[in-house]
């Protein structure tokens, strides 16, 4: 194969991964946009505010079903017309939510959203890595990844500016018409499914299945115990003020997309265990900082962010790796489902954990240091994914 090739070729892979980045970007701002915006929501349907629960509580159901059927179908079906198919129902359900004041239909349009949303990036990453070459994959999930960053940076923020000055409808839309946009992308620059000569059979719901695509979620499940409190943490536990915020959440984002990036060009050089182990020791020292006292919001949210985001790009790379070609789309929606699932569980402990009459700096540290305790078992759990996945490549030799 000539450079010439090679380049243009690494050029397509890297136009696919721009596209499925968009897609996980979109739909992610519209998972995560309905907590914040719906203060500005409430009045039109005449509930409280901290009614958003329910909101969030349906598309996470929606999103768990579909994961789990879609483990089982997916593989069957044409995956990029899956995806055309699941970004069109998203806009049109995003759209539709503009145009009703009913909150019943409003939970039943978040729970559609959820059975789409649930399924999109399962089948959005399968098409990246089965095109990507082993070496290359490390990459392209990085860049997948990293667009949760550009919500936070980008996405949240236009969308609560919009939401002040314009109103909520015309945040949604805009989320709308993102979905459309992406349409065209995914005809023109997503390839056709690749053709396999025997007939995918869905990977077997054992053990071994449940570990590997349960494993994101575990790595996830530290940071999510803090993420519903990091406003109030960083005001009450690290002196920064209201004002700051704002920038602080953006500085976050902005180390967390390099943290990203990063790690996943190192993927190639160094092994998932290396990584891992390096930035879970980045992340308990992230903690330690408002165990400690420490007036550092900064320091804190950098290094938090950064080793969170670090060590989900060190897992993924490891998972990926358990089905093969045919069996991905089932395996990556599989895996969605239990995230969304493990995310839940997190907010809820982290809920449960704190008094209801505000957080007290005792309770916070017993939830930071739940969070670092649950986050060092992450190195173990990396070197018995390895230990099973050369055991696996041994047998098939």
């Amino acid at each position: 194969m000539s450079l010439a090739t090679q380049t243009f070729n690494y050029k397509v892979l890297m136009r696919i991964a721009t596209v499925i980045a968009f897609i996980q970007f979109t739909n992610a701002l519209e998972y995560m946009v309905f907590n914040p915006i719906f203060v500005f929501m409430a009045t039109d349907f005449a509930v409280p505010v901290s009614f958003s629960g329910y909101v969030s509580g349906m598309y996470t159901l929606g999103a768990v079903l579909s994961g789990l059927i879609a483990f089982y179908w997916i593989d069957h079906f044409n995956k990029k017309r899956f995806l055309i198919i699941n970004m069109a129902l998203l806009g049109l359900l995003t759209l539709l939510t503009t145009c009703t004041s009913s909150f019943s239909l409003l939970l039943a349009l978040r729970f559609c959203a959820g059975l789409v949303g649930g399924t999109t990036m399962g089948v959005g990453i399968s098409i990246l890595i089965n095109n990507a070459p082993p070496n290359l994959r490390g990459k392209m999930l990085a860049t997948v990844i990293a667009s949760f960053s550009i919500v936070s940076i980008v996405g949240m923020p236009t969308i609560l500016f919009l939401c002040t000055h314009y109103g909520w409808h015309v945040a949604l839309w805009l989320i709308s018409a993102f979905c459309v946009l992406a349409l065209p992308l995914i005809v023109s620059i997503i390839p056709k499914d690749q053709v396999y000569l025997d007939t995918p059979r869905a990977l077997p719901l054992d053990m071994n299945t449940l570990l590997f695509a349960s494993a994101n979620a575990l790595v996830q499940f530290s940071p999510m115990l803090i993420i519903p409190i990091l406003a109030p943490l960083m005001i009450q536990q690290l002196g920064a003020s209201q004002n700051l915020l704002p920038w602080l959440f953006f500085s976050g984002g902005v180390i967390g997309y390099l943290s990203t990036k990063i790690t996943g060009v190192l993927t190639s050089r160094f092994s998932a265990l290396v990584l891992g182990t390096g930035s879970t020791i980045v992340f308990i020292l992230s903690l330690l900082i408002p165990i400690l006292g420490y007036q550092h919001a900064a320091l804190f949210i950098g290094l938090f962010l950064g080793a969170s985001y670090s060590r989900l790009v060190s897992s993924s790379v490891l998972t990926i790796q358990f089905p093969n070609d045919q069996q991905r789309a089932g395996f990556s929606s599989l895996q969605t489902s239990i995230m969304y699932l493990m995310t839940t569980v997190a907010f809820f402990l982290s809920a449960f954990l704190l008094p209801e009459q505000g957080m007290t700096p005792q309770s916070v540290n017993t939830l930071l240091a739940i969070c670092a305790i649950s986050a060092a078992g992450f190195p173990v759990l990396v070197s018995v994914l390895q230990k099973k996945l050369a055991k696996r490549f041994h047998v098939f030799l």
